[in-house]
């Protein structure tokens, strides 16, 4: 029983001492877990100060160059300034210009119907001067003008001048102007064509109104460049933009003149005879076809004397060269007669 009892009194005791063992170990590391920690803190912070050091030191260095290159620069920025203000001034007074003559602002789209009439006339006359004479005197009291002349010579047949005129009409006296010339000559083709505009010129009206709103803004934008690049992109776009208004107010003009004056090709030519006017009944159409046939008749044998008569100087020695072959001939044709008479009578 004794033994017993001792031998749970060394094996509770053994426990004890087993248990402060291990609660020395872990005490022991423990203590040897935060010296090093302590050294690691202690080398990043010396680190971290260190690197602190060279970065305050690398920055004082950058800030005096910098120093310095500010110095050198101010006059560079200085220059460039007044170059940009100049500048900006300057196309400033061109953008003032689009309220002048060449960039007139529009109120609004011009909606108004924009006709170009064409007229195409051939006619004839056997009072040639007097008729190109009037024509043109038509055309200058009408408020229009000759764009061009061509007069030519003898044409062939039963012409024998002729004229080829473009003439520029104002619109609104188109119609007295054509039916003076009709009354003065006998025309033979008339045709008048009316070409309608108004949606290319309304198109092209909206086109001027917004480049003038982005020249407006590219002004705008020059004044607050700040750089030379900037100010030479800037100039650049608004050399196109004033291009492409110039062009389509090239147009436009162009328009603008030919709906404001029509244009007429007018052929007249000189006749002997002007054509007879078919009739609507049976016997002025009888009538018209045998005028014009007798006078055809009569044109061609008054051409046929002409040609023959004009051609005597060449037609002369060769008929003197015919009679006298046919006279050589029928002298040697004889003469062979009354030798072979001879003959047969010996």
């Amino acid at each position: 029983m004794r033994e017993k009892k001792k031998a749970r009194k060394c094996s509770v005791l053994r426990k004890w001492i087993l248990c402060m063992l291990l609660a020395g170990c872990m005490l022991l590391t423990i203590g040897c877990g935060k010296s090093a920690m302590s050294s690691a803190n202690g080398g990043a912070t010396n680190r971290s100060e260190s690197g602190f050091s060279a970065f305050r030191a690398d920055n004082q260095k950058t800030a005096s160059e910098g120093t310095t290159a500010e110095d050198g620069a101010t006059e560079a920025t200085v220059n460039t300034d007044d170059a940009v203000e100049q500048s900006a001034q300057d196309f400033g007074e061109q953008g003032a210009d689009t309220s002048g003559t060449e960039f007139e602002q529009m109120e609004g789209v011009n909606t108004e119907q924009k006709l170009i009439k064409t007229v195409n006339m051939s006619a004839e006359t056997t009072e040639f001067d007097t008729l190109v004479a009037d024509v043109r005197a038509k055309t200058e009291s009408a408020g229009g003008y000759v764009e061009k002349s061509d007069v030519g010579g003898n044409y062939g047949g039963d012409t024998t001048r002729y004229a080829y005129l473009v003439l520029r009409i104002p619109a609104e006296k188109l119609d007295d102007f054509v039916g003076g010339v009709k009354d003065a000559s006998n025309v033979r083709t008339f045709s008048e064509s009316t070409e309608d505009v108004t949606l290319q010129y309304t198109d092209m009206d909206t086109h001027i109104k917004a480049l003038r709103e982005e020249l407006d803004a590219l002004f705008s934008m020059m004044e607050q460049a700040t750089s030379m690049k900037d100010i030479l992109s800037i100039q650049s776009q608004i050399t196109d933009v004033r291009y492409e208004i110039e062009s389509y107010e090239s147009q436009l003009r162009v328009y603008d003149n030919q709906v404001t004056y029509s244009t007429v090709y007018l052929d007249l030519y000189e006749v002997n005879r002007e054509s007879s006017t078919t009739g609507t009944t049976f016997g002025e159409r009888v009538k018209a076809k045998f005028n014009d046939n007798m006078y055809q008749m009569g044109q061609g044998f008054q051409n046929f004397m002409v040609g023959l008569l004009g051609g005597l100087p060449i037609l002369l020695p060769i008929v003197v060269i015919c009679v006298v072959v046919v006279v050589v001939l029928r002298k040697i044709w004889k003469k062979r007669k009354n030798d072979k008479q001879k003959k047969e009578e010996e």
